[in-house]
């Protein structure tokens, strides 16, 4: 039996720290703890959680290194930021990128419909005019709380397999892959900050004309062959990029 989400599990294959870490950022990012505030004590969460010291330390060092926490002297330590942090380099979908990081996720399906007549989208897929597409909106959650406003578009044929599954759950890379043997190569993102409509700002909870990250992907299969493209609009207050450079 796994244990609950709010405690450390000494049997489990996940480090201690790193355990401890999910569990502080789920507070973080769901604003239990919102910015601002000074977290417990070394003290306090050892023995609240039940680890040593250098499994908490551990811990907030990687928190403090993904720019969630700061420390001050003489105050403590304090969450200074609630986003969720993607790093660019990795094709991952949402529920991959979010798990990976140990916070709850989820969906609500908006619609789910065959169209024609979408050209935008089709010049992106590299398809023609007269062909159909399979578009789907959603609402994605990190620990309850609405995130991003997706709609993915993708070519007939993958939507005829995408379209048997329960949309509202499903992992779009991970079931292409698994089961039905898509394999996914690359892609392109383009990044850039729009404005929220008021439709947008609806589902996500924000004011109209606030500040949105979006993200526009181009996914192709080991083919080359463009099978998605989706449009993320993510609150600016609760998603961030972050990208390494080399020179």
């Amino acid at each position: 039996m796994n244990a609950p989400l709010n405690k450390v599990d000494p049997n489990s294959p996940i480090p201690l720290y790193q355990q401890l870490k999910n569990i502080l950022k789920r507070k973080i990012i769901s604003e239990e703890w919102p910015v601002g505030t000074i977290i417990p004590t070394e003290k306090e969460l050892i023995e609240a959680y039940e680890v040593s010291r250098t499994t908490v330390r551990e811990a907030i060092a990687e928190l403090v290194n993904q720019g969630l926490l700061q420390k001050k002297q003489g105050k403590g330590t304090i969450v200074i930021s609630t986003r969720v942090e993607e790093r660019l380099g990795r094709l991952t979908g949402f529920a991959e990128e979010i798990g990976d990081k140990g916070l709850e996720h989820s969906a609500r399906l908006l619609s789910a419909e065959f169209q024609r007549n979408r050209f935008y989208e089709l010049s992106q897929l590299g398809l023609d005019e007269n062909a159909t597409v399979f578009l789907v909106d959603r609402i994605r959650f990190v620990d309850k709380q609405p995130v991003a406003y997706e709609r993915s578009c993708w070519p007939e044929d993958i939507g005829r397999l995408l379209v048997n599954e329960d949309l509202n759950t499903v992992a779009f890379y991970k079931v292409l892959e698994e089961k039905y043997g898509i394999e996914l190569k690359e892609a392109t993102d383009t990044i850039s900050a729009v404005n929220a409509t008021k439709y947008e700002a609806e589902l996500l909870g924000i004011t109209p004309g606030d500040a949105l990250l979006e993200r526009r992907r181009i996914s192709c299969d080991i083919s080359g062959r463009p099978v998605e493209f989706t449009r993320t609009k993510y609150r600016n207050d609760k998603y961030s990029y972050k990208v390494k450079l080399l020179r």
